[in-house]
């Protein structure tokens, strides 16, 4: 079997950590079934005019290349930024076109789409064109924002309606796919992600800081995502400032970082982009980690700071609430607060970093989020997409 991963979230050369989490995950799924495994990532392209910010950083992608072992292919597609939203799709498809004929030209490949829109839906059309199994896995955005847009809702739901197999990364994520597209319930499984119990791990705290030039005293809240304002670090940063002897570390980059920076004074560090030996190693400097966001599909870095021993604060949204085990999580693990509740967050932030820590039954907790459940399920999706039957 031939496995063709198509999704724009893949890693390059240029964007190392751009949607490492599908890598993470397909990787260990092919090493498990052992088939070849190549990997379509389709690349926007602007006129030059518009090249700017993300766009100038896609033009530099190359057309093809290997990302740690795998053949990556970034075929080129035209795009007007703000304007050919329902367009994609189809601009997607014609702009992959050759290289998924030729990768799949065996007869024997199953195209894996990560992304419904534009992603899913363009590789739904280039599978019945080419008489090739397909499956669909929703990530967020793609459900959450993309398909309350009832056109592209509609095209998600026919094409979902051909797939192999439809799945979602967060029990919330499936429900909100199936309504959405008016899709059964049953048509939608939740194949949850996995975190890397070794790389995420509770160590030396003062070492860990040492290393990232962050100060040996004190207490740290870190949050880790892309600063824009959908992930609330606003919130995180104004109750921050309320609480004595506390800085805020965000890792990752964005839009957003030179309000934070205004907002947060002395009161907020940042490391920017890492790559993920690094985010373990933040994570290990930490005291509690902090996620305030509007929306989320699975927020891997959940499960990477439980992993690594620390408490979680954050909004009840996505999978966020089935991973701490409930909408009212047991104490050690954290706490959940309301959109936007500056004072909550404060509070419960405070609430933990006066109390008692608790890392070891934290690690023992996250050790249930391992990757082999997951990849235990699609191991039997793909084989059973490629044509054998297993049960």
């Amino acid at each position: 079997m031939h496995l063709v991963t198509f999704s724009n979230l893949f890693p390059s050369s240029v964007m190392p950590v751009h949607g490492a989490f599908v890598y993470e995950r397909m990787r260990r799924v092919v090493a498990a079934i052992g088939c070849r495994w190549s990997v379509v990532a389709p690349v926007p392209e602007v006129v030059w005019p518009l090249r700017r910010g993300i766009y100038k950083q896609w033009s530099h992608v190359p057309l093809r290349e290997q990302w740690q072992g795998v053949d990556v292919y970034h075929p080129r597609f035209r795009h007007w930024p703000g304007m050919s939203q329902r367009r994609q799709a189809a601009a997607v498809a014609a702009g992959a076109k050759a290289v998924v004929r030729e990768l799949l030209a065996s007869g024997d490949g199953v195209l894996d789409a990560h992304y419904l829109w534009p992603d899913g839906v363009a590789a739904a059309k280039l599978a019945e064109e080419l008489a090739v199994p397909f499956t669909l896995t929703a990530r967020g955005t793609d459900v959450n924002v993309l398909a309350q847009d009832s056109i592209l809702a509609a095209r998600i739901g026919e094409a979902a309606g051909r797939a192999h197999a439809c799945m979602a990364v967060s029990d919330a994520l499936s429900k909100g796919f199936a309504a959405a597209c008016q899709l059964p319930d049953s048509l939608v499984v939740t194949v949850r992600n996995g975190v890397d119990l070794e790389r995420f791990a509770p160590g030396d705290a003062i070492a860990a800081r040492r290393a990232l030039g962050l100060p040996e005293s004190g207490r740290i809240v870190i949050s880790v995502g892309r600063l824009v304002p959908v992930k609330g670090f606003d919130v995180a940063v104004r109750a921050v400032r309320e609480l004595p002897d506390t800085k805020l570390i965000l890792v990752g980059d964005g839009p957003e970082r030179s309000n934070l920076a205004a907002l947060g004074g002395d009161h907020v560090r940042f490391l920017g982009a890492l790559p993920p030996d690094k985010v373990a190693m933040a994570y290990r400097a930490a005291d509690v980690f902090v996620l305030p966001s509007h929306r989320e599909g699975w927020p891997n870095v959940v499960t990477e700071a439980l992993a690594s021993g620390l408490p979680v604060v954050a909004t009840p949204v996505g999978g966020i609430p089935q991973i701490l085990g409930g909408e009212q999580p047991e104490a050690f693990l954290g706490a959940l607060v309301p959109i936007g509740d500056t004072a909550g967050f404060t509070v419960a932030l405070q609430r933990v970093l006066d109390g008692q820590k608790h890392t070891k039954e934290v690690r023992a907790y996250a050790e249930r989020y391992g990757w082999q459940e997951p990849v235990e399920q699609l191991v039997k999706v793909f084989r059973n997409a490629g044509g054998e039957v297993v049960e």
